[in-house]
């Protein structure tokens, strides 16, 4: 009996997104997913299956964090196609992103889909839109627009519900998903992370996140040298709103600063709206040491309380310096399978 005839497809393995032992393949949270799996039939998974077989184990991360600033290159770089279309439909959700900006760049009618219908979001209001007046509701020649293509499932159940002569194009496909679509911007093979959807999803519950860089900007090195300043700067700096968890509860948040700021800093965080289950701060007894030498301390802090979870498949941490620390940190079993280190504003993987 071979090795796909003792798996059975028709139930899912996985309890939280990570590597998966029967795709051999990290199951996030962009379809096809481990909730996808849960819910999809044998015969579909079994499709998936077919594919990973063929494109062999995958289990180390391909160094991709794609960025909001990322999506929006690649779809101007799609513009001189766009431009053909008289509207552009956008794919809930996340294909709204780039299909509201093409249709704001090249003056066309913007739609989103509900259930079987298009519906054309009113191209005039007492607010503005008035270059739209001349558009009727009856376009014909529209695009249908998603950020991502992985394995087409998206684009055969639109071909489906619409027809299946309708254009689809993507701003990132996967080699095999860019067969079920039209035109496509950059070739983004998986597992990939998207920073649009990211902070936002159940990927967080395994997550540790640091803080300062990452849901807020650095505090300035003169700020940091004058405690009154610095207590202000905490209490109440705007944070990144695109990246604070609040759909999903973040598992961790550990930081840099010292534990005698943790009440301004819980302040801050519920001030913001962050959905997080616990804070890990400095040790203040060890503060002369953190100055001396912040990246490595701090690093090493991060890194060991990082190792020592079995439950916690990523880390996001604003330093290169320090994410490069926290993975010397790693138990070699680790590197590259259960344990990735996201520097979202470099973007990089460790």
């Amino acid at each position: 009996m071979t090795e796909q005839e003792k798996i059975d497809l028709s139930r899912c393995y996985c309890s939280q997104p990570g590597q998966c032992d029967v795709f051999k393949r990290v199951m996030g949270t962009d379809p096809p997913d481990w909730q996808w799996c849960q819910t999809s039939s044998a015969e579909d998974k079994q499709v998936f299956y077919d594919m990973c077989a063929k494109q062999g184990p995958f289990t180390k991360p391909n160094n991709k964090f794609i960025t909001i600033q990322n999506l929006y290159d690649v779809a101007i770089g799609l513009m001189p196609y766009l431009r053909q279309f008289d509207g552009f439909v956008g794919v809930p959700r996340s294909g709204m992103i780039p299909a509201s900006l093409m249709s704001v760049l090249l003056s066309k009618p913007l739609y989103s889909i509900t259930d079987t219908n298009l519906n054309m979001l009113r191209y005039a209001s007492a607010y503005g839109g008035t270059r739209m007046n001349n558009y009727m509701e009856d376009t014909k020649n529209l695009v249908f627009i998603d950020d991502t293509t992985h394995d087409g499932t998206t684009a055969r159940q639109l071909r489906k519900t619409f027809g299946k002569d309708i254009k689809i194009v993507s701003m990132f496909s996967t080699t095999h998903g860019k067969e079920f679509i039209d035109k496509f911007g950059e070739t983004l093979e998986g597992p990939h992370l998207l920073e649009w959807n990211f902070f936002n999803s159940s990927y967080v519950h395994g997550a540790m996140f640091d803080i300062d860089g990452v849901f807020a900007p650095n505090v300035p090195v003169e700020v940091c040298e004058n405690e009154e300043k610095y207590l202000k700067w905490i209490g109440q700096v705007n944070p990144f709103a695109h990246r604070v968890p609040r759909l999903f509860k973040a598992s961790i948040l550990i930081t840099g600063r010292l534990e005698k700021y943790r009440e301004v800093t819980e302040k801050w965080l519920h001030f913001n709206g962050f959905n997080y289950d616990k804070l890990v701060m400095f040790p203040t007894e060890r503060e002369a040491e953190r100055n001396a030498n912040h990246h490595q301390a701090v690093g090493e802090f991060k890194g060991n309380y990082f190792n020592d979870s079995e439950n916690h498949h990523y880390f996001i941490e604003s330093e290169l310096s320090e994410a490069k620390v926290i993975k010397s940190c790693l138990d070699e079993h680790y590197e590259g399978k259960t344990k990735i280190i996201i520097c979202p504003n470099e973007p990089i993987t460790l």
